[in-house]
């Protein structure tokens, strides 16, 4: 029941900003991304996300090709790297 995205391997290095507004669309615009961050209501692999402009990197990675997105309380979103 957890929304899945797919992005490609070569996008690691991007911002987590590009990562989950552009690419994923997770959030509907980079604004509203940057302001939950700022916010504190977002988190990436269970860690709070507090630079939306941090690079998303290999060493993000749950297995070695997921990242797991939290937004808020109950909104989980998977991203597969491939």
């Amino acid at each position: 029941g957890v929304p899945q995205f797919n992005m490609s391997r070569a996008d690691l290095g991007k911002s987590f900003v590009d990562v989950v507004a552009e690419l994923c669309k997770v959030f509907p615009s980079k604004g509203e991304c940057r302001k939950m961050v700022q916010g504190g209501g977002v988190q990436l692999n269970k860690e709070k996300v507090t630079d939306a402009m941090r690079e998303v990197t290999d060493a993000d990675l749950i297995a070695g090709k997921y990242l797991l997105v939290q937004k808020g309380k109950k909104n989980y979103f998977l991203i597969t790297v491939e």
